[in-house]
C-alpha cells in the first residue's frame, strides 16, 4: 500500500468513528427528551412532596408521592410535574411554587376550584405548611415539607 491509500483509509475510518460517536449522542438524546415531561420531573430529586390522601378518579393509589422542585404544575396536562387523570380537575390547574419563605401554592382559573384545609385559594396564592390538606377538584394531597 502506498502513502495516499493508507491516507484514505485513516479519513474513511475517521469518518465512520465521528458518524457513530452523532448517533450514540443523538440516541441518547432523544432517549431522554422523549420521556414525559412528567415523569422527568416526578424524577427529579424535590425538597418537599404532595402524597395523595383521596384518589377520586385518577387511579393512582392512595400514599403515592409527588416530589416538588422548584415551581410544579398541577392538573391533568402530561406536561404537568403531577399529573391527576381525574374530570374534576383542570388541564393546569394549580402550581405549586418555592418562594424564599417556604413553598406557595396557587389556583390558575381552574374550573372546581383549589382548596387548602377546606379554604378557597385564588390566583394570589396561599402558603402552604406541612400536613396541610390540598384538594384539587375531587382529589385531596397532603404537602410534606
Amino acid at each position: 500500500m502506498d502513502a495516499g491509500s493508507n491516507e484514505l483509509l485513516l479519513l474513511r475510518l475517521g469518518l465512520i468513528a465521528i458518524v457513530f460517536a452523532f448517533v450514540l449522542v443523538a440516541s441518547f438524546t432523544l432517549r431522554t427528551s422523549l420521556r414525559p415531561a412528567g415523569e422527568r420531573r416526578r424524577r427529579e430529586a424535590g425538597v418537599a412532596a404532595l402524597v395523595v390522601q383521596v384518589a377520586a378518579g385518577t387511579g393512582i393509589a392512595p400514599g403515592t408521592r409527588f416530589p416538588l422542585a422548584g415551581t410544579t404544575l398541577i392538573g391533568r396536562s402530561p406536561e404537568a410535574g403531577v399529573i391527576l387523570g381525574d374530570p374534576s380537575v383542570s388541564g393546569e390547574h394549580a402550581l405549586v411554587e418555592r418562594t424564599r419563605g417556604g413553598w406557595r401554592l396557587l389556583d390558575l382559573g381552574s374550573t372546581n376550584g383549589t382548596v387548602v384545609n377546606g379554604r378557597p385559594v385564588d390566583g394570589n396564592g396561599v402558603g402552604l405548611r406541612a400536613g396541610d390538606l390540598v384538594g384539587v377538584g375531587a382529589v385531596t394531597l397532603r404537602f410534606q415539607p
